[in-house]
């Protein structure tokens, strides 16, 4: 199990004392849960079940902010298990926030092209 300590003025004393600590003084809440969330997002122990935790929270974007933002993340994914490619693909064809949030659905195309997966390219906007 990963940890991570965080210095908000202190250096972290004890056993993590050795590691490396995000360094939290002065930042919101959100700039570092954010630092933590792609730390996680790219340990190798974590990364597996975080690429899961980000392909749920997209088929669940309930506003198209969260789909744009969303998107970012599956566009940062460091890993792809097959079934993400269909998930995916069915999130942006049912999910109306994914759908119409301006450019999510290019870019859905974009990623899946570049994973390698099938796309049905004749219209543009909704590929699918």
């Amino acid at each position: 199990m990963p940890v991570f300590s965080v210095t908000l003025g202190e250096t972290p004393y004890g056993f993590i004392a050795k590691t490396q600590a995000f360094n939290g003084t002065g930042k919101t809440a959100i700039a570092l849960a954010r630092e933590i969330f792609d730390a996680l997002r790219k340990n190798k122990q974590t990364q597996d079940k975080m690429g899961e935790i980000i392909v749920t929270l997209f088929e669940n974007s309930g506003s198209f902010d969260a789909a744009k933002a969303r998107m970012g993340y599956l566009e940062e994914l460091t890993v792809w298990k097959p079934g993400f490619a269909n998930r995916i693909k069915e999130a942006a064809e049912n999910n109306g926030q994914i759908s119409s949030a301006w450019g999510v659905p290019g870019r859905v195309t974009a990623l899946l092209k570049k994973k390698g997966e099938q796309v049905d390219e004749s219209d543009d906007e909704i590929p699918f």
